[in-house]
């Protein structure tokens, strides 16, 4: 767990102007959790009440369309933040899932903490700010770009912005993240290994 501290404390100071104490002090309403596999941390139907920061593992976001596919909207590996967050915003049920994809380690603030933290740290407000925007911005540009592109080249963008991902994640997860099909994921990756 320790390790784990290091690291959320490390993405603070990187990721904020919080000095040294106010690193401590923040750091203090994590609470660390061990998180197995597929188990849920935000569920559809329920008003997500948590951010979370992963320390080690993956966390998947997504939600079950009206035929029962899982549409993936966003995978957290490590030192990257999560939530359900429209839910987390608007305080209105969830039509998301949250998961740990894969065993994970991570730091978890409630709601209240995090929002009575800005009045005592507002270089938080600063940073949450920055992450709003940057996951607005992040979901504009797959919003745009999915809808105008074959699936080669969705597979393209993902390669060249978020390598990590097929590495990591699995090809069921992936496709449903690229709006295709397990099989036709297959195919397109088989298609571009001839190409190189």
């Amino acid at each position: 767990m320790e390790k784990a501290k290091i690291q959320l404390r490390r993405y603070l100071k990187e990721n904020t102007a919080l000095n040294q104490d106010d690193i401590e002090k923040l750091a203090a309403l994590f609470k660390f959790r061990k998180v197995k596999r597929n188990e849920i941390l935000e569920k559809e139907g329920q008003i997500c009440t948590h951010f979370y920061f992963v320390s080690n593992g993956c966390l998947r976001l997504y939600e079950i369309d009206k035929k029962g596919n899982e549409i993936t909207g966003k995978f957290a590996l490590e030192n990257s933040i999560i939530s359900a967050i429209t839910s987390f915003i608007t305080q209105k049920k969830s039509l998301d899932y949250l998961i740990a994809h894969e065993p994970s380690e991570i730091f978890v603030i409630s709601r209240k903490d995090f929002y009575n933290a800005f009045e005592s740290f507002p270089e938080l407000a600063k940073f949450y700010y920055s992450f709003i925007e940057f996951a607005f911005i992040h979901s504009q540009m797959r919003v745009y770009i999915f809808l105008g592109m074959e699936g080669i080249d969705r597979l393209k963008w993902v390669m060249e912005h978020e390598p990590d991902l097929l590495n990591r994640i699995s090809s069921k997860s992936v496709a449903s993240y690229l709006g295709m099909t397990n099989s036709t994921l297959s195919k397109l990756r088989a298609k571009l290994l001839e190409t190189v």
